[in-house]
């Protein structure tokens, strides 16, 4: 993608480094960190996918589940589990050395069932107001954020921005024209 004729100061979201971006979705200051930062969503997405299938194994007649299926479950850590068995707050069974197996109905109580990350629901859809009075033309953006009208257009169309036409005018939402140049040197 072409560099930008304007200049956003940004926040790495790795490394916490101030930088200028070189374009509208530049996130990293540099290819190691967009390097880290994908290894950590991947990490992220093969954990949660581990513990869905922990999670499917468990049958749902069983009461009393394990450590590392509550873990899985409800997503609280081992150590906040230990705990509440060594304070008495849920009840346990000790079925041996190393098997422990706590109450599935009281840890229901207690906390809710962990979200499922790798389902991502629907967006819901924004309501716009595309009054004049709340929007940009596309002139005044060109002139405020010092771009071309055709990098306007094009940002526009990218980003599925809604535009309504009066006359000679193409207004935008000034609202998500804001967020999207924002850090943008005005």
């Amino acid at each position: 993608m072409p560099a930008a004729k304007f200049e956003i100061v940004r926040k790495c979201k790795v490394c916490g480094e101030l930088f200028k971006a070189k374009t509208i979705e530049s996130w990293y200051c540099s290819p190691r960190c967009s390097k880290i930062a994908w290894k950590r969503r991947k990490d992220e997405e093969r954990k949660m996918q581990r513990l869905d299938e922990v999670v499917k194994k468990i049958p749902e007649s069983r009461d009393y589940i394990t450590v590392p299926e509550a873990y899985a479950l409800f997503g609280i850590s081992k150590e906040t589990l230990y705990r509440l068995i060594r304070k008495g707050c849920i009840s346990s069974v000790n079925a041996g050395q190393r098997q422990i197996r706590v109450s599935k109905d009281e840890l229901m109580k207690l906390y809710p069932l962990r979200k499922k990350a790798l389902t991502k629901s629907k967006p819901v859809a924004k309501l716009y107001s595309l009054e004049p009075k709340d929007c940009y033309t596309i002139g005044e953006i060109a002139k405020k954020y010092h771009l071309d009208d055709s990098t306007v257009y094009l940002h526009i169309r990218k980003y599925s921005i809604p535009t309504r036409q009066i006359g000679n005018f193409v207004y935008a939402p000034k609202k998500e024209i804001d967020n999207l140049y924002k850090g943008a040197k005005q």
